[in-house]
């Protein structure tokens, strides 16, 4: 059965998003001196989540485009970042199926297929070998599902394939995802000696009752010696946590984070569980969570105590002590750096072009079978969606350089959404400082909507092909349609001169001439990132 999503950017493999008609209708384009005003009006209306760490834009509500069957037609863009990429692979094994997952995953017995995946995983890879040649891969995820869950020797084959097929950077940051119960000693060992030196560790909470309730089958006494243990061995290692549970108390995240500090770890990203897109929903109502304003308290009260124990935001929801932690793979994903994705259900971005792989492990081998990468969805981004899609989700998760963006693009976001910055400046939601933007603590409440106002007019009027219902119930296009064009003036892209050079080690996050990001001290509600201070030369 097909439903509809009632999250307008964001995937779920249990529900679709309403189809956009054409034509669409006509944008209005209001006054410019009454964009503050208009705005204040229509930003009245709740989030539809906080915080999500897989917002995206485009959102995957618009159309999408059939796939190319070939490696070379889908990567057959110009990068913005030649030469570089980095690679997503996803294995979908995991020993118990937690009840608010709702990732492409075959829990328990499916194990028994583990080996026959990891054949078609191998010969997947085989077909982008030659389309990425001549390119360099910077970092390595792999992500699931519980990737530790299968064997030593189907781990080898995963990375002697990865090495076999493309050429990895000495210096990348290679991370594997891991549970509770799948993290012994030696497991640690044989990661080690592959290469592993980043290891994020899915604990959710260090609460027993509200554990049984996830169906999560762990003791927290051996979740705390195997983590103690990465620590040991692999050092980088970041630990995802969870809050917004049913029957959860005000003191359970607080405690947690303290007690992951107490056992010396360096890197904490913090999730509100999300049930909208965990639960099958057949009533086409809009989204509502009753906790709303909790999870935005409890967020702040977690980021104030993790930075007074000197942990910095690299993202929004992801905090690290600089010295001894990064997170370079997903602070390079909002640079529109391509993306490999491999595995099942894995999403990627050829240049321009977001696209998802197949999420049947059925239609996923027989693509391959075929010869043909098993991608099931794609869309070519036009200059002005790519543009955005870095400028949004760089104001969403970290901060915005407008030198940077101007030499990467030759776009000035002041020439074109100069008016509508001026007016969130003034209601309080957005801040300068130099040539950064960054959004506030205020704009926590509508921190998914903001960003996507930054999108091309002709993106707007494209929502206006919506059903009429959708658009009055829904947040983000209730908000754009109703604002209506709001660019101060047209996109006018530039090549940029042969000559310039960027002088950035963007591999390591560090600006030629500066400390690392993760070391300069981030804004108030907004987070570092590697691009501020970069020096351009001609």
């Amino acid at each position: 059965m097909e439903h509809v999503s009632e999250c307008f950017n964001k995937r779920s493999r249990l529900v679709r998003g309403h189809a956009v008609q054409d034509p669409a209708r006509p944008l209005h384009r209001g006054d410019p001196g009454t964009l503050e005003a208009r705005l204040a009006s229509l930003l009245r209306i709740q989030n539809d989540f906080f915080p999500c760490f897989d917002w995206t834009f485009p959102p995957p509500l618009l159309t999408k485009q059939s796939p190319p069957a070939s490696a070379e037609a889908l990567f057959s863009g110009t990068s913005i970042l030649p030469g570089r990429y980095s690679i997503y692979l996803h294995s979908p094994f995991c020993k118990t199926l937690c009840n608010f997952c709702y990732y492409a995953v075959l829990p328990g017995k499916g194990i028994q297929r583990a080996e026959t995946y990891v054949d078609y995983l191998l010969r997947e890879m085989a077909l982008y070998a030659d389309v990425l040649a001549d390119a360099e891969c910077e970092s390595v995820y792999f992500g699931g599902g519980t990737p530790t869950f299968l064997d030593d020797g189907l781990l080898s084959r995963i990375f002697e394939g990865l090495h076999r097929y493309f050429r990895i950077d000495p210096a990348a940051e290679i991370t594997i995802e891991a549970a509770p119960g799948t993290l012994g000693r030696d497991k640690l060992a044989h990661l080690q000696s592959l290469g592993v030196n980043r290891l994020s560790y899915g604990i959710q909470t260090l609460d027993e009752a509200l554990l049984a309730g996830m169906n999560r089958h762990y003791r927290v006494a051996e979740a705390e010696r195997e983590l103690v243990a990465a620590v040991e061995v692999i050092g980088n290692v970041n630990v995802d946590t969870m809050y917004g549970f049913d029957g959860e108390r005000e003191d359970t995240l607080p405690a947690t984070l303290e007690r992951f500090v107490e056992l010396g770890v360096p890197s904490v990203s913090i999730y509100a569980l999300d049930k909208q897109r965990s639960q099958t929903k057949q009533n086409f109502e809009p989204p509502k969570d009753a906790l709303y304003e909790y999870k935005i308290r409890q967020f702040a009260r977690a980021e104030a105590l993790l930075r007074d124990r000197g942990f910095r935001p690299v993202l929004q929801n992801v905090f690290l002590d600089p010295d001894r932690a990064s997170y370079i793979h997903q602070v390079r994903r909002w640079d529109n750096l391509p993306l490999l994705g491999l595995g099942l259900n894995s999403q990627g971005y050829a240049p321009a072009t977001p696209y998802q792989n197949l999420g049947s492990l059925k239609l996923y081998c027989e693509a391959i079978d075929a010869g043909r990468i098993p991608v099931s969805t794609m869309e070519r981004l036009d200059r002005e969606l790519d543009f955005c899609r870095e400028l949004t989700s760089k104001l969403r998760f970290t901060q915005v350089s407008r030198a940077e963006l101007h030499f990467k693009y030759g776009v000035d976001i002041d020439e074109v959404f100069g008016d509508l910055t001026r007016a969130l400046e003034g209601l309080g939601f957005v801040e300068r400082a130099g040539e950064l933007l960054r959004m506030t603590p205020k704009a926590a409440y509508y921190n998914n909507i903001i960003p996507m106002l930054y999108a091309p007019d002709a993106f707007k009027e494209r929502l206006t092909g919506l059903p009429e219902e959708y658009i009055e119930r829904f947040p983000v296009p209730y908000v754009l349609t109703g604002l209506g064009a709001c660019q101060s003036a047209p996109f006018r892209f530039r090549d940029r001169p042969r000559e310039r050079r960027l002088h950035a080690d963007r591999r390591r996050g560090r600006a030629e001439g500066h400390a690392p990001a993760q070391e300069r001290r981030a804004g108030p509600g907004r987070r570092a990132t590697d691009h501020a201070g970069l020096r351009i030369a001609a």
